[in-house]
């Protein structure tokens, strides 16, 4: 490879023979083998990163996933209990709950496409692969996705009178419409919903597809979905989301400019819950949960960890976690009492972003399905109040 090429030569090349659906731009953008954003050395994803995910912004969320762990194999009969994380990126969340105590003879599975530094490193406990094929299929499966459907490429359409429009991308990194194909008209009619004039909508086909295929693979399992989105009638409203939900995040920031700096910002479009509800029920799984993150972290017992503490407790704990700073080198913290008092009061307010009403756990949304596992009596099924 050529140490000027860029992903704009890339889609320079593309685009000379005539304009790319922005789905396959999403693709090409996003995964491209060497240049795509996915495929990038450095980690999008945690403070340093473009975005923050639950898991990277508190070890909360891992302890949170730990407790639900525990609970699934106590609730198993199955002599072999794998954990599964589709999606997950660097290892990190997978490696986290691995490690955590109380789960010392299960099997624990990363798989993501874009593997990065997934390849098994010293102390791992857990297997990484590139695609679900590769998990074992014996015995029970708990199977979490963490903001995996959000990042598959997806369509962007738009209502024109009559007729539903595609947007396509030009030569000049500019859009264009063309006429929708049959799929995408069979898709709203199948929910029975139709777009407004003038209305925005942002989709993937793969949503559905990619879930039905993770129910038919495993007989016993726990699913959980974990991302930002809504069901149908919500996601597709058309007052609410009249101009669709697709966003680029770069640095920290999101914004509306789609094709600016392709391969160098993640594109993301909310997902449509009830694709996967659906998928899930045609092939034997019952849906046993679907509301918000905060609620599903508080019923499997998040704030008994010490960062939810009093605050006096959490400032006075010597076993805070390492982010990092400048500190003791025996302990990891801060060697500073005063900046380790800001320190743990920073990583309590991170914790508190995950199940408080204007943080993160409040955008979104959990799905849970069970196949050929009980169907109650589940941690996540009991009333908070």
């Amino acid at each position: 490879m050529a140490a000027e090429r860029s992903m704009r030569d890339v889609l320079r090349n593309l685009l000379q023979y005539g304009s790319l659906s922005f789905r396959d731009f999403v693709e090409i953008a996003l995964y491209h083998p060497e240049l795509g954003y996915y495929a990038r050395p450095e980690n999008p994803v945690g403070r340093g990163g473009d975005y923050v995910t639950a898991p990277t912004l508190s070890p909360v969320f891992s302890y949170a996933i730990g407790n639900l762990v525990r609970e699934f194999m106590s609730r198993g009969e199955a002599e072999v209990t794998t954990i599964v994380d589709i999606g997950a990126g660097d290892g990190g969340l997978i490696e986290a709950v691995a490690q955590l105590p109380g789960h010392p003879v299960a099997r624990f599975f990363g798989v993501d496409r874009s593997l990065g530094r997934a390849t098994g490193g010293p102390g791992d406990r857990a297997t990484f692969v590139r695609t679900i094929d590769e998990v074992p299929t014996d015995g029970a499966h708990l199977i979490i996705t963490n903001e995996l459907y959000d990042a598959f490429p997806f369509a962007r359409l738009v209502q024109r009178g009559e007729h539903l429009h595609e947007l396509w991308v030009t030569e000049d990194l500019d859009w264009t419409e063309k006429e929708a194909t049959p799929e995408y008209e069979d898709y709203f009619a199948s929910h029975g919903l139709a777009l407004e004039d003038g209305q925005f909508a942002d989709l993937s086909l793969e949503w559905e597809a990619f879930y039905e295929d993770v129910v038919r693979r495993f007989e016993r399992a726990l699913i959980v979905t974990i991302d930002y989105g809504y069901p149908a009638n919500k996601l597709f409203h058309s007052r609410a989301r009249r101009f669709g939900t697709a966003a680029a995040y770069s640095q920290q920031r999101v914004t509306r400019d789609l094709l600016a700096n392709p391969g160098e910002q993640d594109l993301t479009a909310h997902i449509n819950f009830t694709d996967l509800e659906r998928a899930g029920e045609r092939n034997g799984a019952k849906t046993l949960f679907f509301d918000r993150l905060a609620k599903f972290l508080l019923t499997l017992d998040i704030t008994s960890h010490e960062l939810l503490q009093p605050v006096e407790a959490v400032t006075q704990s010597p076993g805070l976690p390492v982010t990092g700073q400048p500190g003791d080198r025996a302990t990891g913290q801060p060697s500073n009492p005063a900046t380790q008092q800001l320190h743990a009061l920073q990583l309590r307010e991170d914790a508190r972003r995950l199940i408080l009403p204007d943080g993160i756990g409040e955008d979104l949304r959990v799905l849970v399905q069970g196949k050929g596992v009980p169907l109650d009596g589940w941690s996540f099924q009991k009333k908070l109040f």
